[in-house]
């Protein structure tokens, strides 16, 4: 295997690992390829990495332009643009980082005037202000996870530069895992209860009814176009039938399911095998009934634990392919060009072992946060008593 295929397969990798979540298709292969370079690369030489067409290279590295430090440069008597990503590969995940904040914060506020508008409809129907309540929750938390990252920028810095974590937050851990809070903790986390009642909720009037999946259509259509990656039919299914699970807050059949979100039977059955797997919904059945019924078994803080454990396992992944492509490289004939994708690959691969750490020191952070907030509304129990 020569280097540029060893090359190919990086790209191809980060791509996949990557262009599921906040960046849109065939972005994070052409910064890839423009970065694993590590000089002044064509269009052309970024197509031979990628095989993507130019017209979709120019497309993209407008895009990366827009948010990280790509240069552009033109050469003497050259008419092609040369570019180039002027930053380190140890910085990387730093700037990766600010790219995941940013695009998160800009797409997460698109709740807040569907929030208003179902607000309206709240005294009319107790569906609206349960779908008012989901939307709010579901804002809140998000909101939450981008504080998160936001505050504990300087922790991540400070990781990237020296590999250890800060003594505060040590300190965190120690309140966490304490054998006086294991229990409160165990509480928090805990699956919802499952409702007493397997019936439908009470019908509303048509029109009602009618405004009812109009706000709901245009909440999944939202969700559609800003907080999934649009790549795959089954990964938008996923998204949106979890959320109509989580939405319902009772057990539904799988034919409601397809009545609320419009998929085909075939793909609705898929996902909720794959989400029964992944054990964020449960199977209920009811005496002398032969349907189905589905409920989430996730209560909001476990959700926000998976968000956060989702990125350490990636990261997981993600070391132990590049420690693979490190092997290869290494069983190539050593020269100057070798050893430069060697110390490229370390770098990326250091980088992601502090991107597991990070995430695990945020999941740290959050379960404190959570706690503090638990006592102190117990306390507050306790001085109203």
């Amino acid at each position: 295997m020569n280097l540029d295929d060893i090359k190919k397969e990086f790209i191809q990798f980060m791509e996949s690992m990557h262009g599921k979540t906040l960046f849109p298709k065939k972005y994070f292969g052409c910064m890839m390829a423009v970065f694993i370079e590590q000089k002044p690369v064509t269009q052309e030489r970024i197509k031979e990495l990628t095989g993507y067409s130019l017209t979709t290279i120019s497309q993209m590295l407008n895009l990366i332009q827009m948010t990280i430090h790509l240069k552009k440069i033109k050469k003497p008597k050259i008419r092609k643009k040369f570019y180039t990503i002027a930053i380190p590969p140890q910085k990387f995940m730093l700037i990766f980082l600010k790219v995941i904040m940013d695009s998160y914060k800009n797409k997460v506020d698109f709740f807040l005037p569907l929030i208003e508008e179902v607000k309206t409809y709240t005294q009319k129907h107790v569906r609206f202000l349960n779908f008012h309540d989901y939307l709010k929750k579901f804002y809140d938390t998000s909101i939450l996870y981008l504080n998160l990252i936001s505050d504990t920028s300087d922790d991540f810095d400070n990781l990237i530069e020296t590999g250890q974590v800060s003594g505060s937050s040590l300190l965190d851990l120690n309140l966490v895992y304490s054998p006086e809070n294991l229990k409160l903790l165990q509480d928090l986390i805990k699956p919802p209860p499952l409702p007493n009642s397997f019936s439908e909720l009470p019908i509303m009037p048509d029109e009602l009814s009618k405004i009812y999946s109009q706000l709901k259509n245009k909440f999944y259509q939202e969700f559609r176009e800003n907080l999934t990656s649009g790549e795959s039919q089954i990964d938008i299914a996923k998204t949106i039938i979890g959320t109509e699970i989580l939405l319902e807050n009772r057990p539904i059949t799988q034919s409601e399911i397809e009545n609320a979100t419009s998929f085909a039977r075939s793909i609705i059955s898929d996902v909720l095998k794959l989400l029964l797997e992944m054990k964020m919904i449960r199977l209920i059945k009811k005496p002398n009934d032969r349907k189905k019924y589905y409920f989430m078994n996730l209560s909001w803080e476990r959700w926000m634990l998976n968000k956060l454990r989702i990125n350490m396992k990636n990261a997981v992944i993600m070391r132990q392919k590049i420690s693979y492509l490190i092997i290869k490289v290494k069983q190539e004939n050593q020269n100057e060009e070798i050893l430069a994708l060697i110390t490229f690959l370390q770098h990326i691969y250091n980088s992601y072992t502090c991107f597991e750490q990070y995430f695990k020191l945020l999941e740290i952070k959050y379960l404190n946060n959570r706690l503090k907030e638990y006592l102190e509304k117990e306390d507050s129990k306790d001085i109203n008593i």
